[in-house]
């Protein structure tokens, strides 16, 4: 790999988790149960992402995963947090969040969220993956280029 090659690599990482850190909220679909995605709030620490589900998503758990935002889908590892961190995760998610409602800003920082936190880690998509959203975006194409039926009873 050549140095423009690793250094264009990193730029478009780097604009990926602007992006990700950006959104109010994001959806995350896990590899192991991709029909039960659940919303997620996400902040930066340092040079990592983190993510806690939402106020009244479900609890999600580590591993593969995608975070869907504005229609894109970015594959994301997603690793347990050290307890540690938990407090200075608190303080960046009522810095981001904090003029929501009180009570949706107390549901994430509590003790129950805080277990359900994951730094999320970028990777590249598996080739089954790749295949899987080529299939999806030509069946979008198709239906898109189908002139709408008349109806039966015209």
């Amino acid at each position: 790999m050549t140095l423009l090659t690793r250094a264009t690599a990193f730029l478009h990482e780097l604009d990926v988790l602007e992006a990700l850190e950006a959104a109010t909220a994001v959806q995350v679909v896990l590899a192991r149960e991709p029909g039960r995605p659940w919303r997620g709030w996400v902040v930066q620490l340092g040079h990592d992402l983190y993510v806690r589900a939402a106020p009244g998503a479900a609890l999600g758990t580590a591993g593969r995963a995608h975070l869907q935002v504005d229609g894109t889908r970015q594959p994301v590892v997603l690793a347990e947090v050290a307890p540690e961190l938990h407090g200075l995760l608190d303080d960046a998610y009522l810095a981001k969040y904090g003029r929501c409602a009180p009570e949706k800003v107390g549901a994430v920082t509590s003790d129950v969220a805080a277990a359900g936190t994951f730094r999320v880690r970028l990777r590249r998509a598996t080739w089954a993956e790749r295949i899987a959203e080529a299939v999806d975006a030509g069946r979008l194409a198709r239906r898109a280029r189908r002139a709408p039926e008349p109806c039966p009873s015209c």
